[in-house]
């Protein structure tokens, strides 16, 4: 199984996200500071020390909340902010972009799945523990950006796309498939996080690719059962290794190298 890499903030936003790693389950989801989420996942040696507060403990003074923000190109700290608002679940919001990682959402949520316009959906973040996340009924806890975001995402299957929330797909965080803003990269394109491909693609080491012109590019979700790919000399490669799918999800291909 390959690796992931961090998140990237949305469309039109360059100040968020977590980078792709190598393997199958390498990808990158993207979360940006306009309002957008597609900035992708960072490596961890690449981060500051800049945490200020804790998101699992909402640590916090009163009337303010742990939120991650972007010291650097993408969501890769958390700080104390005001709480300027108390939308919850699925309310519409307005997000202040990462650098200063302000939005109306409550304490213990994030303004996330945002548009051009910064205008998103509240979604909760996390609660217990690193060992031991909670998320309601229907979400997964999305632990991505070196614990900076914590977000209970919907779950998603790469095959279908059956993400519902406009401009987002179904991507691979290194532990569970999650619906998170999308990109518009295609197959054989250089990405940097694992949302900077567009839905249906996988942010994949360059290594599993015949041809890539950067550390990692976008790679084609197959069906094993069904087998199709379009980037020459690549075969639908299971993305789980053997008995360790997630049930409903061990048809999950991607289109790489063989071997």
């Amino acid at each position: 199984m390959l690796t992931a890499c961090p998140k990237n903030e949305e469309p039109g936003d360059t100040t968020g996200g977590d980078e792709a790693s190598d393997e199958t389950d390498e990808g990158g989801d993207e979360k940006g500071d306009d309002g957008n989420t597609d900035a992708g996942f960072i490596p961890a040696d690449d981060i500051p020390n800049a945490n200020t507060c804790d998101p699992w403990l909402q640590d916090c003074p009163e009337g303010e909340k742990c939120a991650a923000y972007a010291v650097g190109n993408t969501w890769d700290a958390t700080k104390c902010v005001e709480v300027m608002g108390d939308g919850v679940v699925g309310d519409e919001c307005v997000y202040n972009g990462a650098v200063l990682g302000t939005d109306d959402c409550s304490k213990g949520h994030m303004c996330y799945y945002t548009n051009e316009e910064a205008v998103g959906i509240c979604v909760a973040q996390c609660t217990g523990s690193p060992d031991n996340p909670v998320c309601d009924d229907g979400f997964n806890c999305s632990m991505s950006n070196s614990g900076s975001l914590l977000l209970c995402l919907y779950g998603c299957n790469p095959l279908i796309q059956d993400c519902e929330v406009d401009g987002s797909g179904c991507f691979y965080d290194g532990t569970l498939f999650n619906c998170d803003p999308a990109g518009d990269l295609m197959e054989g394109e250089v990405c940097g996080f694992i949302n900077d491909c567009a839905a249906g693609n996988y942010c994949a080491d360059a290594a599993a690719l015949p041809a890539c012109a950067g550390s990692s590019c976008c790679s084609g979700f197959c069906d094993l059962d069904d087998p199709s790919c379009t980037i020459p000399d690549t075969e639908c490669v299971a993305f789980f290794e053997e008995a360790s799918a997630p049930p409903g999800l061990e048809n999950v291909g991607l289109c790489i190298l063989p071997g």
